[in-house]
């Protein structure tokens, strides 16, 4: 068993060596709620180096992966045997998806949405998921909500349009405010946070509410960075 001497260590005790960008209380948080779920269908957009499928794969039947990068599918099929890689764009890649659930008899259970940052992209794919009809509890979860441009993205997509959404938090888990350039991230830029959707197999009863529990650190984080 490796020391613990960080908090990266905790989750690299699990065997999950490979970069995964993301706050301890963002893995932890996943790590719960895989665990939970125990999906027998789970989908990613958005792979890179592959940090969250590790987790996924770990916790998931089946795992179906989707980024732009047809580099990923041949570094990672060997390592996730139970991941299904798809390669190209999701604009076209998440329907043909979202087509083959609503045809078929496998129960999807959990989204990661972390692809294409830019406000149009998330949007999209956000409206193109949510054409799935649930078959069980059915949890998306949006990375980096804390950055204005995802952030947009997610406010600006039509929740209403699936009668299956029944709750939706942009900040679900808050995001960080990097004051100094770390890794990817440049100097006064803002990144992190999950927003989470809850949709199930019933109708919703009344009106939705698109939530932003930390709405105020948000703006007032914004008027300092780099974003603004």
């Amino acid at each position: 068993m490796k020391k613990i001497v960080t908090t990266s260590d905790l989750t690299l005790e699990l065997g999950f060596d490979l970069l995964w960008q993301a706050l301890p209380a963002e893995r932890f948080a996943m790590l719960h709620l895989l665990n939970r779920l125990q999906p027998k269908l789970a989908l990613e957009i958005g792979t890179y180096q592959g940090g969250s499928l590790q987790a996924l794969s770990r916790y998931s039947r089946k795992v179906i992966s989707i980024d732009i990068d047809v580099s990923v599918a041949g570094r990672l099929k060997d390592r996730f045997p139970n991941v299904e890689f798809r390669s190209g764009d999701s604009r076209k890649l998440v329907p043909q998806v979202v087509d083959e659930i609503n045809a078929g008899a496998e129960e999807l259970s959990f989204v990661l949405i972390d692809g294409d940052h830019s406000p149009d992209v998330v949007r999209r794919d956000i409206e193109n998921l949510l054409e799935l009809v649930p078959r069980t509890l059915l949890l998306f979860i949006m990375h980096d909500s804390f950055n204005p441009g995802c952030r947009e993205g997610i406010l600006s997509a039509d929740w209403t349009k699936s009668p299956y959404v029944q709750s939706v938090e942009v900040d679900f888990i808050p995001g960080v405010f990097h004051r100094y350039a770390i890794g990817t991230a440049e100097e006064r830029s803002m990144w992190g946070g999950f927003a989470c959707a809850i949709l199930t197999p019933e109708k919703r009863g009344g009106p939705l509410e698109v939530k932003q529990s930390q709405r105020h650190l948000h703006d007032r984080v914004k008027g300092i960075s780099i974003h603004v």
